[in-house]
C-alpha cells in the first residue's frame, strides 16, 4: 500500500466515527436525569483486613422523560475491581442501591471511584461517576504470640493473645488459626474488656526444626455492631527436642506430713499425658495424675501419708515428649509419727521420784491422743499426783512437756513408763526405760541405814533434851498456849487471889509441856515414811496438850465466877 492510499483509509475511518457519532450520541452526567446518589461505607474507618461494604444508590430524577437501563455499576481504586452487571430498569422518580464488598490490606487514605453504566430509552448510551474517600485505620485489636520457640517431633503449645486497644469492649470474639499443623484450629470468646487481652492455647506439632509460621485471623463486633477482622502472620522457630526433667520431694509439716512431689521441666519440650506413682516394697499405693508441663516450668502434687507404711517410699512419673515416653524416680522415707521421751530428769523425795521431760514427735506425721503413765510392776507404783499424764496432739517434729511420779523399792535402777498414742487411725502402745540418776540410787538404797544410825537410843533422847534446856524441844503450838494463859492471868491482877492464879497457870503450862515433851516412839518401818506421816505423833500429842489446856481454862473460868461472887457478897 502506498502512502495515498493510506491517507484515505485514514480519512474513511473518520469519515465512519463521525457518521456513527451522529446516530448514537453518548451522554454526560450533565446531560442525564440519572445520578449516584449517596454511597455508604460500613464501617466508616475499617482496619486492615475489615469486610467494607459500600453501598452505592443509583437515582432517575421525577423529571425524567423515560426509564433508562442500568447495564453496569462498578467500584476501581488500588487493588479494588469490583463490579456489578444487569442491575435493570429505573423508571421516573426510582432508584436502586448496588452494594459492593471490598477488604484493604493495608492502612492509608483510599480513593474508590464507582462508576455506573447505561442506556436511555432513545437509545442514548451514559456513563456517571463519583468518588468515595475510605480512611483505613490501623485495628486497636492486636493479635500477637509470646511463643517464639518450640521443640520439633511432638506436640508444641503455642500461645496467641488477642489485645483490645479500643475504648469500649468487643463481643463474639473468633480466634482462626487455619493451618494442618494445628490441632482444633478455632477459638471463641463472648468479649474482651477495653484494655484488656486473652490468650488462647493452640496445640501444634512440627516434623523438622527450623523457622515456621503461622496465620491467624481474629473477628469481632464492636459496641456500635460493626464486625471487624484482623489477621496477623505469628513466627515460630522450631529447635531440635531437648528432654530434661526433674523429680523432687519434700515433707510439708503443716499437713500432718504429707508428702510434696514436684515435676520440673528443664528441657525445651512439651510434657504431656503425665502420671505420678507412689510404690512401698515394689507395690503401686497411690497415683495421682499431672496436668501437661511447659519447657522451663514446674508443678508439684501432694500425697497423703499411707497407714502402714513406715520407710522407703518410690516416687516415679512417666510421660510424653518429643513424641516418645520418658520417666523419672526419687526415693524418700516415710516415718510416721513416734514419740520418744527426752531430756528426762529424775528427782525424788523419799521414796516418791519425780520424773520430767520432753514427749518429742520423732516421725512426719502427727500423734494424737498421746498418753504417758508409769508402769505398776513390783518395784514401781504410779502415784499422785502424776501418775498418768495426758498430752493430747503432738504435731510432727514437735515435743510437749510431762511430769510423771512414782514411788520405786530401794535398788531399783530404772523406772518403766508405757508412752501410748494414736497415728494414723492405729494405736500404738510401747514402754520406755527410765534410768535413774546416782544421786538417787544411793538414797534409796541407804535409806534403811542412814535411819538406823539417826535413831536415837532413850537415853540418847533424855540427855539430848537436856542439853538444850526446855524452850529448845517446846514446840510452837504449846508455847503459843502458854502465852495465852500469861495474858489471861495478867488480866486477873487486879483480883484478889492472885497466887492461886499463877500456881494453877504454872501447873497447866508444865502438864502441857511434859504432854508433848513426851518422847516419840520410832520404829523401823516409820524412817522410810514420808515427812507428813512421821510427824502424825506429835500431832496427837498437840491435840492431847489442847484438851489439857481447855480442862485447866475451865477451871480458871470457875474459879474466876467465884471470886466475883465472893466480892459481891462482901
Amino acid at each position: 500500500m502506498n502512502r495515498r492510499q493510506a491517507r484515505n483509509l485514514i480519512l474513511l475511518t473518520v469519515v465512519i466515527i463521525i457518521v456513527t457519532a451522529g446516530f448514537i450520541p453518548l451522554v454526560t452526567a450533565q446531560q442525564s436525569d440519572v445520578t449516584i446518589g449517596s454511597i455508604n461505607v460500613t464501617p466508616t474507618n475499617p482496619s486492615p483486613g475489615d469486610v467494607v461494604i459500600i453501598d452505592a444508590e443509583l437515582r432517575n430524577s421525577e423529571t425524567s422523560s423515560g426509564s433508562v437501563k442500568i447495564s453496569q455499576v462498578s467500584i476501581d481504586g488500588p487493588s479494588i475491581d469490583e463490579n456489578a452487571d444487569d442491575i435493570g430498569k429505573l423508571g421516573p422518580g426510582t432508584s436502586v442501591t448496588v452494594p459492593f464488598s471490598v477488604v484493604f490490606d493495608e492502612p492509608g487514605q483510599k480513593k474508590l471511584t464507582v462508576t455506573m453504566y447505561g442506556q436511555e430509552d432513545s437509545g442514548s448510551v451514559f456513563s456517571i461517576q463519583k468518588p468515595v474517600y475510605i480512611s483505613v485505620e490501623r485495628d486497636s485489636t492486636l493479635l500477637s504470640s509470646a511463643t517464639d520457640t518450640v521443640a520439633a517431633g511432638g506436640l508444641a503449645p503455642i500461645n496467641i493473645t488477642v489485645a483490645n486497644g479500643d475504648d469500649e469492649a468487643i463481643t463474639g470474639v473468633q480466634l482462626t488459626v487455619d493451618d494442618p499443623r494445628i490441632e482444633q484450629p478455632q477459638r471463641t470468646r463472648g468479649s474482651i474488656a477495653s484494655g484488656s487481652e486473652q490468650t488462647f492455647q493452640y496445640d501444634a506439632y512440627f516434623e523438622s526444626p527450623g523457622r515456621h509460621s503461622l496465620t491467624g485471623t481474629v473477628i469481632y463486633q464492636t459496641s456500635n455492631g460493626v464486625t471487624h477482622r484482623t489477621t496477623e502472620t505469628i513466627p515460630v522457630t522450631v529447635e531440635r527436642p531437648r528432654v530434661n526433667v526433674d523429680l523432687s520431694v519434700s515433707t510439708n509439716a503443716n499437713q500432718s506430713g504429707a508428702t510434696v512431689v514436684e515435676l520440673t521441666n528443664f528441657g525445651n519440650t512439651y510434657l504431656s499425658d503425665i502420671t505420678v506413682n507412689a510404690a512401698a516394697n515394689g507395690d503401686v499405693i497411690a497415683r495421682k495424675l499431672l496436668s501437661n508441663l511447659q519447657a522451663e516450668t514446674s508443678r508439684s502434687l501432694t500425697f497423703a501419708p499411707e497407714s502402714g507404711v513406715n520407710g522407703p517410699l518410690e516416687f516415679t512419673a512417666r510421660y510424653e515428649a518429643a513424641g516418645e515416653t520418658h520417666s523419672v524416680s526419687t526415693t524418700t522415707d516415710q516415718a510416721l509419727g513416734e514419740i520418744r521421751l527426752t531430756s528426762v530428769e529424775t528427782t525424788q523425795g523419799g521414796t516418791a521420784v519425780t520424773i520430767t521431760g520432753d514427749a518429742a514427735n520423732l516421725g512426719r506425721t502427727n500423734a494424737d491422743g498421746v498418753l504417758l503413765s508409769i508402769a505398776d510392776t513390783r518395784s514401781t507404783t504410779p502415784v499422785s499426783p502424776s501418775g498418768e499424764y495426758f498430752i493430747g496432739e503432738v504435731e510432727a517434729s514437735e515435743f510437749a512437756t510431762f511430769e510423771l511420779t512414782a514411788s520405786v523399792q530401794p535398788g531399783v535402777e530404772t523406772v518403766p513408763v508405757t508412752v501410748g498414742y494414736v497415728v494414723e487411725g492405729n494405736r500404738i502402745q510401747q514402754t520406755q526405760q527410765i534410768p535413774l540418776s546416782t544421786e538417787i540410787l544411793n538414797a534409796s538404797t541407804g535409806t534403811q541405814d542412814a535411819a538406823a544410825v539417826a535413831q536415837p537410843s532413850n537415853g540418847e533422847r533424855g540427855d539430848r533434851a537436856g542439853s538444850g534446856g526446855l524452850l529448845s524441844t517446846l514446840p510452837i503450838l504449846p508455847i503459843g498456849a502458854v502465852v495465852v494463859v500469861l495474858v489471861i492471868t495478867v488480866a486477873a491482877y487486879r483480883w484478889r487471889r492472885v497466887t492461886q492464879w499463877v500456881l494453877l497457870s504454872f501447873i497447866m503450862c508444865l502438864n502441857g509441856i511434859k504432854v508433848v515433851n513426851r518422847p516419840l516412839k520410832r520404829s523401823k518401818e516409820s524412817i522410810s515414811t514420808p515427812t507428813a506421816d512421821r510427824w502424825l505423833p506429835l500431832l496427837d500429842r498437840l491435840v492431847l496438850a489442847k484438851v489439857q489446856c481447855s480442862i485447866w481454862l475451865d477451871f480458871l473460868i470457875r474459879q474466876r465466877a467465884e471470886l466475883s461472887f465472893s466480892m459481891i457478897t462482901m
